[in-house]
């Protein structure tokens, strides 16, 4: 006969954490194997310095933009037929300020905006070594390689095309990837990981572009990329590893003339993760521009939270 009992749960790396800026990926143990009936939220707080729009995939290349963001993630893993899958919904307060130089020189300064970032809703099903497992399950799992399916959606954030500096975007962006995890160790209490998701993002027209564009219609080209992280746990507890990230394409239109600001960037970081309590676990990660074209630069800083809970039941 089975009892149920409800408790709290946290394993690190079992849910896909957010991103906030679409260029600042989704951070380390994000593409990991998690058990399914567990709901969560991840809020997390990030502070960029860039000079690319407050979304992260367009920039302005004289420009210094800082933007501070909490976006919060909730999210919910279960079982399609014998795959794991999840399903995310992120929405994304925020608040920038800066300086903006335009392509005709002209430089805007003392800007500021507040309200919301672009948010996304996300589903994500396992492809290949992603069995749905319960809780006791999962526990018992040996870790192997895996391949997840990805879909994420965003939509826009707060904007207005009288402003000069948005938060938002005016247009969706659609992002199709297969994240990928490579473990190198079999000990579950120091387990070493190699995560790789590549991707392509493809975006909406923006028929109402902001007054600094200075035309009618904005397009955007798709842009290529893939996020890159290798985590090892030090302790039981605490993890570290380091990030690279390199993305290509991008480039925009306005009235159908090109703006030759095709992106084309590497980036690379350091991570690191502890779990404070069952239920709760916090993540760090500090990340710059090692080398990109035409100037393209910017620095990120995140801290985060995951909260999860899961019905389990008990022999």
């Amino acid at each position: 006969m089975f009892k149920t009992r409800h408790f709290l749960v946290f394993t690190i790396g079992l849910l896909l954490i957010s991103i906030v800026a679409h260029s600042q990926g989704d951070g380390p143990r994000s593409y990991l194997l998690g058990p399914k009936g567990v709901i969560g939220a991840n809020p997390k707080y990030l502070n960029l310095n860039q000079n690319l729009v407050p979304a992260g995939n367009i920039y302005l290349t004289d420009s210094d933009i800082n933007v501070n963001v909490f976006p919060t993630t909730l999210f919910y893993n279960f079982g399609l037929g014998e795959r794991f899958a999840q399903v995310q919904f992120m929405f994304n307060p925020a608040n920038a300020s800066g300086t903006i130089v335009t392509d005709q020189d002209e430089t805007f300064t003392g800007l500021n905006n507040s309200g919301f970032s672009d948010g996304f809703m996300a589903f994500k099903v396992g492809l290949i070594g992603t069995p749905a497992l319960s809780i006791k399950e999962f526990a018992q799992h040996t870790p192997a390689y895996s391949m997840f399916g990805y879909l994420r959606v965003w939509y826009s954030g707060s904007y207005d095309a009288s402003k000069l500096l948005n938060l938002g975007t005016n247009r969706f962006t659609i992002e199709f990837g297969t994240p990928m995890s490579f473990p190198l160790s079999k000990n579950s209490k120091r387990p070493i990981w190699i995560e790789s998701y590549p991707y392509i993002q493809l975006y909406t027209k923006n028929t109402d572009p902001s007054i600094i564009v200075q035309g009618n219609e904005a397009i955007q080209y798709p842009l290529f990329g893939i996020e890159n992280h290798l985590t090892h746990n030090l302790t039981k507890k605490f993890w570290a590893g380091i990030d690279l990230r390199y993305a290509i394409g991008g480039e925009s239109e306005i009235d159908g003339q090109a703006q030759d600001n095709k992106i084309n960037v590497l980036g690379g970081g350091l991570s690191a993760g502890y779990q404070i309590l069952p239920f709760l676990g916090a993540t760090s990660s500090y990340g710059i521009v090692l080398a990109g074209d035409n100037g393209l630069d910017g620095n990120m800083f995140r801290l985060g939270l995951v909260f999860v809970y899961a019905k389990t039941e008990k022999n």
